[in-house]
């Protein structure tokens, strides 16, 4: 049984990333849509891995920790986009250790660019959630509502006047709503293409659909 008065939120430290590291392998990348839908292969690669813990020192990575059982239970990872960050990932694209993780950048810089996130709002930068993830046995509890509002706070704290995600199931995007997040923009993951026309992705029910969603903070 969960006890709410055990689970805290809280800021990851620099020295935490190897607990940051185990949480994602064990609740994140075997549940992650894009991940487990890529046609040419569903393992998470060391690329993408060492993307997701750059932002442990940058101090967007947000836990939940069970303080009884002395462990992380949910998982969120933000950090900020600028204008010019598409290009820069379909360049980075060119030059990944894996094909797939290459194929994943060209994937999210599309998606960056057709929301126009900082376009869309005049704004130098923005704050976009990458990551959110919560234990299957700890689901139920409003986890991940609280990680992505506790984001929602971070970021307000950083300085950021809007905060963005690209919300890869049903579920992320029924809690970011809730949340007063708007969709301002989707992609059937089904549909989409490389340059060659290849089909990338094969994804399951609940995750036919990314949609990026804003809040103005």
């Amino acid at each position: 049984m969960v006890a709410p008065e055990s689970i805290v939120l809280r800021v990851v430290r620099p020295d935490e990333l190897e607990q940051v590291r185990e949480i994602l392998h064990r609740i994140y990348y075997p549940e992650e849509g894009i991940t487990i839908s890529y046609v040419h292969g569903k393992s998470h690669t060391l690329d993408d891995e060492r993307f997701s813990l750059s932002f442990v020192e940058q101090g967007t990575v947000v836990v939940a920790e069970d303080l009884t059982a002395k462990k992380f239970i949910g998982v969120s990872i933000a950090g900020p986009i600028r204008p010019g960050d598409p290009d820069a990932m379909v360049e980075e694209a060119a030059t990944t250790e894996t094909k797939k993780w290459g194929d994943i950048l060209k994937l999210l810089a599309l998606l960056e660019r057709t929301a126009d996130v900082c376009g869309r709002y005049g704004l130098e930068k923005a704050y976009h959630v990458h990551i959110l993830a919560v234990d299957p046995t700890y689901r139920g509890h409003s986890l991940g509502q609280r990680l992505l509002q506790f984001q929602m706070d971070l970021s307000k704290k950083l300085g950021f006047k809007a905060i963005s995600g690209d919300f890869t199931s049903v579920f992320s995007v029924k809690l970011a709503e809730k949340l007063g997040m708007e969709c301002i923009s989707q992609l059937a993951l089904d549909d989409y293409r490389d340059e060659k026309g290849e089909k990338l992705f094969d994804p399951l029910d609940v995750h036919q659909v990314i949609k990026t969603c804003v809040k103005l903070l």
